[in-house]
């Protein structure tokens, strides 16, 4: 029966489960659903961090690959038994009449896994990106396209692998791909860090208010002490971050541009910690506080972090801690970056992941998602499914399936994944799947440090500006959303946001 179970999982329309003994221990297929589209999330990202290995690139340096996917410019090619100066590293010559000259092999063996990385992130985006508009308006699991988003595994998979090997063997056009790559990829990165900043505030929303019931029920204010600790912590990273921020990235007498960025941050943090708690916004929402702020605080410098680390080196311009931008043969570590670099990365790719559990698991849920927007309703009051920006009228919501009917299933069928999406789904699809465009989008930016994948006129990897005002721009813009989330209440007065009103 197990293995009958696991073929309709994966070439059928049931949802998957896990093979368990016993018959009473049943999974919700809403839930299954949502970790099997995770995993997709998770290989990615192992994919791609594997091949951004050296060893990697000196495997198929001689294959037909790098001559697909190596975004050489106009440049003399020599061929790979020439010696060049500078020994086996990758560079380059120029000629007495300014043509470049570069060792192919040798950049193939340097960039072959940033090249790879957007391939390999560009092709599941664009399954997950086909998958958000099939799910539009699905309201319950009647819908034939709810088959298509539960089950049918292997044929997924399947379709995601043959989009990607299809992607490797889209031929170069000059920089065309690669450019249309990063800007696309700034744009869902952008999205997301937005959307990264509401779902923690609405965590710790939910954080402080769970402890702060937990105090009303108990009468223990140990539960006070208990919200306190974590907020000095995250006050005392960003704090301690901000001052190093200083030390490493900025010069006696220079630097005036990181200066502003650094004063900036410091002073809305103060700024939004202080409007947190003041009285009228306490009295309009009891659960807001310094907890929310000092997540604010810690994410924003990490931002900053990660901005600064992305300027780009040269033209009169040495204030970043470690050139990125120089010769790749001399900064780069085992895995082709600086120190500076992998820090940024792995704390980018450890935050979203988290954040993408958070928010496909809890946040996709229509009622979450309404609260988020303003409009929370209670149980009681019935729901709306979100369908091409607008609320779709659906059935009042069912409290619960009927219990004869659903011993029945289970005694005939004895499957141990229960469809609870039979009245309603308990989460937006088209949602769902956007937040897993952007965040693959966000997962290729982070993995090649938002570097510009093509050489252009140097043997430099470049990082770009755009990536830098990118990142402090949604770094503001999270203390504008930040304050939103505290104002609201107060300009919206007939509108409940659910974060802890009585």
């Amino acid at each position: 029966m197990c293995c009958l179970e696991l073929l309709c999982c994966c070439l059928g329309p049931k949802a998957c489960g896990i093979c368990c003994p016993g018959d009473n221990i049943n999974a919700k297929s809403s839930i299954t659903t949502r970790f099997m589209y995770i995993a997709f999330l998770v290989f990615v990202v192992i994919v791609s961090s594997i091949l951004l290995a050296p060893s990697i690139g000196t495997a198929v340096e001689h294959s037909f690959l790098c001559k697909l996917n190596i975004d050489l410019p106009e440049a003399t090619i020599i061929p790979e038994s020439a010696t060049l100066p500078g020994g086996p590293t990758f560079t380059t010559t120029v000629l007495p009449d300014n043509v470049t000259v570069y060792d192919e092999s040798a950049v193939c063996r340097i960039i072959f896994g940033y090249t790879s990385v957007y391939r390999i992130c560009m092709g599941t985006a664009s399954f997950f990106f086909v998958m958000m508009l099939m799910m539009l308006c699905v309201f319950s699991s009647r819908d034939p396209r709810a088959y298509i988003q539960n089950g049918f595994w292997c044929i997924k998979w399947t379709i995601v692998i043959a989009i990607v090997i299809a992607f490797f063997f889209i031929p170069r056009h000059g920089l065309v791909f690669s450019q249309v790559s990063l800007v696309i990829g700034m744009i869902g990165a952008f999205i997301f860090i937005i959307l990264q900043v509401v779902f923690l505030i609405d965590f710790a929303h939910n954080w402080a208010e769970s402890w702060l019931d937990k105090q009303k029920e108990t009468e223990n204010n140990l539960w006070y002490v208990a919200l306190l600790i974590p907020t000095i912590i995250f006050y005392l990273i960003a704090l301690v971050g901000i001052i190093l921020l200083f030390v490493f990235f900025v010069r006696p007498g220079g630097c005036g541009l990181n200066i502003f960025f650094l004063c900036s941050i410091f002073i809305l943090s103060v700024a939004v910690s202080i409007i947190a708690i003041l009285p009228p916004v306490q009295n309009a929402q009891p659960t807001s506080g310094l907890l929310q702020a000092s997540i604010v605080a810690l994410y924003t410098t990490y931002l900053t972090y990660s901005a600064l680390s992305n300027e780009p080196y040269g033209e009169g311009y040495d204030c970043p801690l470690s050139s990125s931008n120089s010769t790749v043969g001399q900064v780069s570590n085992a895995f082709g970056k600086d120190t500076n670099e992998v820090v940024s990365s792995v704390i980018g790719i450890l935050v979203m992941l988290v954040t993408v559990v958070y928010a496909c698991v809890y946040l996709s849920n229509n009622k979450q998602l309404q609260k988020l927007r303003g409009n929370h309703k209670d149980e009681s009051e019935g729901f709306t499914v979100l369908c091409c920006d607008q609320c779709c009228p659906d059935a009042t919501e069912a409290q619960e399936i009927d219990d004869k009917d659903t011993d029945t299933d289970v005694k005939e069928s004895k499957m141990k994944v229960t469809d609870d999406e039979t009245e309603h789904v308990t989460y937006s699809y088209s949602f769902f799947h956007f937040m897993m465009v952007i965040s693959i989008l966000f997962v290729m930016m982070q993995l090649t440090n938002w570097y510009n994948p093509g050489i252009a006129e140097s043997d430099r990897f470049q990082n770009t500006w755009a990536s830098v005002w990118i990142k402090m721009s949604s770094a503001w813009l999270c203390f504008v959303v930040y304050l939103w989330t505290l104002l609201a209440p107060l300009i919206l007065r007939n509108r409940d946001f659910g974060y802890g009103a009585d």
